[in-house]
């Protein structure tokens, strides 16, 4: 990681996060150094543990860390470079997240206006600091964190269009001829409207997690702790089902089990699996897939609202966690009217 000054932006810093003139940039501060050890014992994680260290958050990290090589020349405090406490020391921290709130570290343009991303932006900053530090083993005084806010989302009117579109696509077929991929998408979209899951926590879920009796259905889920690595201990949460759903996953799991069958060597324990046509038939469904599939049911939605003449805002959306944050508001609203 360079270490090498660079021009200051022609705008002023803000006064909270005034420069400390330099009178020479060393070609090599010992905080960089420390920090970008501290980054390759990310890097080794990633590689061989990606539930602890994702490919996302091992990008954010770098990110915040070339923010900071940036951000030093330019002056954060008198002692910043000497170590990675001291680049991490609350007067530091506080010129570096001005700095970048400001946009003063950005290496590319923007257009992006909107407040709610720089609040993101900087709680991703925060995490990733206070990782930082965890590993290293230095103090840090996290500062305040922007409030979290959901993004203005979409009418819960989507979601019945969803659901109806799923039932119209299965009724084209009897119940044993339907095909595997219809059978498991009304079960996951049950989940879905049930539990709210995001697509990490619904490619993670496991056949043990489900429970089906005769008179109730239960998931556990595994919810992903939100903001990367912050010593959060994943724990499961025990999710009632509807009548309708619990009898929707019935039905896949009895298609699962032909699907398992044709497999060759182990038996995945995976909920959901891929189905034909896709040429690997039985193996654990990735996110990415569960993506492109409901992205697939979207669009298709949006084919019948453009005939129909539905205007531009009220198509679907096509990203599963935007209806996922529909639902969610939709939820709170309910709530928060009956509390």
């Amino acid at each position: 990681m360079s270490t090498i000054a660079r021009p200051a932006p022609a705008r002023t810093c803000p006064s909270s996060a005034q420069a400390v003139p330099l009178a020479s940039v060393p070609t090599y501060a010992p905080a960089v150094g420390a920090l970008e050890r501290v980054l390759d014992t990310f890097r080794t994680v990633n590689r061989t543990s990606k539930d602890i260290v994702s490919d996302a958050r091992l990008q954010q990290l770098e990110w915040v860390a070339a923010e900071l090589a940036i951000a030093l020349p330019l002056g954060l405090s008198e002692t910043a470079g000497e170590s990675l406490a001291d680049l991490l020391a609350p007067d530091a921290v506080t010129a570096y997240l001005a700095l970048a709130r400001g946009g003063f570290l950005r290496t590319m343009p923007t257009v992006d206006t909107d407040p709610s991303s720089f609040d993101a932006s900087q709680r991703i900053r925060i995490y990733c600091l206070e990782a930082f530090a965890r590993q290293a083993k230095v103090p840090f005084e996290a500062p305040d964190m922007p409030p979290m806010e959901l993004r203005p989302t979409c009418s819960p009117r989507f979601r019945d269009v969803i659901t109806e579109h799923l039932h119209e696509e299965a009724e084209k077929w009897p119940d044993a001829d339907r095909p595997d991929a219809i059978v498991r998408g009304l079960a996951m979209w049950g989940v879905m409207c049930d539990a709210l899951p995001r697509l990490g926590e619904l490619e993670g879920m496991l056949l043990p997690d489900l429970t089906l009796t005769e008179d109730s259905y239960r998931l556990a889920i595994i919810r992903q702790p939100q903001g990367g690595l912050r010593g959060k201990i994943p724990e499961p949460e025990l999710v009632a089902l509807s009548d309708e759903t619990g009898r929707r996953i019935g039905d896949w799991v009895e298609r699962r089990e032909n699907l398992i069958s044709r497999l060759q060597g182990g038996v995945p324990r995976h909920l959901w699996l891929s189905a034909f046509p896709h040429p690997d038939a039985g193996v654990p469904i990735l996110r990415r897939g569960i993506s492109k599939w409901y992205k697939k049911v979207a669009d298709a939605v949006q084919v019948k609202q453009d005939a129909a003449g539905v205007p531009a805002d009220g198509l679907v959306p096509t990203r599963w966690e935007t209806m996922r944050r529909t639902l969610l508001a939709e939820r709170q609203a309910l709530e928060s009217c009956t509390g």
